[in-house]
């Protein structure tokens, strides 16, 4: 991950997390939702900033609701992927939500088709839930997926699932 620095998100970085939302996903998040989520947690959303072009190659969009943190979306530029970005961007973002927020739980939402997608998050300690069938606008279903806060050394931590 040389020359790549985490960073919180500014504004003026929205137009290129919105090209890499377009080019990672066929169904996108809509502009207004980016801006929103941007203005109601702006340390749940960070970017990855090449340091020497100071081009946006990832980002990672995450929220705390009901006390919990979810992860609303996390994409890499496609000439930038396999190189860590990823990793280095969740790791930022549990850090902020299990050390900064004691979150219980981080939750988030994946195709269950996108196998590649799940084996990253399984790497991570993130385990399967329940599938959440026709969530998609597509008709496709989703795996929910939880990985708690490792900090916490309560075990029995409730994994309250009931708002997806």
């Amino acid at each position: 991950m040389e020359n790549i620095r985490i960073r919180k998100m500014r504004h003026e970085d929205i137009p290129e997390v919105i090209k890499i939302e377009k080019d990672s996903f066929k169904y996108t998040y809509p502009p207004l939702l980016i801006m929103q989520i941007l203005s109601s947690f702006p340390e749940g959303f960070l970017v990855a900033e090449d340091e020497r072009s100071k081009k946006i190659v990832g980002y990672i969009m995450g929220i705390i609701e009901w006390g919990h943190g979810h992860i609303v979306s996390i994409a890499t530029s496609r000439e930038y992927r396999n190189r860590g970005i990823g990793s280095a961007l969740l790791k930022e973002l549990e850090d902020i939500l299990f050390k900064k927020y004691n979150v219980g739980y981080i939750a988030l939402e994946v195709r269950f088709n996108n196998r590649e997608a799940r084996r990253f998050y399984y790497k991570r300690g993130y385990r399967d839930k329940r599938l959440l069938p026709r969530y998609y606008e597509d008709g496709t279903d989703a795996i929910l997926m939880v990985k708690k806060n490792p900090y916490i050394k309560v075990s029995n931590i409730p994994v309250v699932v009931s708002m997806w």
